[in-house]
């Protein structure tokens, strides 16, 4: 089992209800704490967030230690610190 701090803003934020976490994880994928963090969302952050072929939706972003990532598969090590934002677009 790993330990993670998760840090949400906009649309993670509204779906977890909360700014900042620690997550235990069984698993050690991003993949992992996106279905943990779906399973403390009451089951919705996972339509929200994900495309229909399970991968992360564009406006979205993961950063781990500081670093994006997109690919779900990628790992997570015990004390990673994890942020999930959207992406804010418009304006002129």
């Amino acid at each position: 089992m790993i330990s993670v701090r998760v840090n949400a803003y906009g649309i993670w934020q509204m779906l977890l209800g909360t700014k900042s976490k620690r997550v235990n994880l069984v698993g050690n994928t991003l993949r992992d704490l996106i279905e943990k963090l779906n399973d403390s969302s009451t089951g919705t952050l996972k339509r929200e967030v994900l495309s229909v072929d399970g991968k992360l939706d564009p406006k979205l972003k993961i950063f781990v230690n500081g670093v994006s990532n997109e690919d779900l598969n990628n790992t997570l090590k015990d004390g990673d610190d994890v942020i999930l934002f959207a992406v804010i677009d418009g304006g002129t």
